[in-house]
């Protein structure tokens, strides 16, 4: 997270900046981020992840909390549900 100084980041890093992400227009997040060649990314973000839930669906007390029973999705590129390449 960066807070304030958001776009003065940006606007510093820009030539090594790979994008921004871009949620919807209400969408707060919307961080900038590197994209290296092996598809990891490192994303900047203006405010932290409990700050932009609050501002869009309000104040919480008692944290955040894991859905029960959730399982990943698992990967399914052009090629099939083949493992990326190491």
């Amino acid at each position: 997270m960066v807070g304030d100084t958001f776009d003065a980041f940006v606007g510093a890093h820009k030539p090594v900046l790979t994008g921004q992400q871009f949620q919807g227009p209400n969408s707060t997040p919307d961080p900038v981020y590197v994209l290296f060649e092996d598809f990891t990314h490192v994303k900047f973000y203006r405010l932290s992840l409990r700050d932009s839930v609050e501002l869009d669906a309000g104040p919480f007390e008692d944290g955040f909390h894991h859905v029960a029973d959730w399982v990943p999705q698992r990967l399914v590129t052009a090629t099939g549900p083949n493992p990326l390449p190491r």
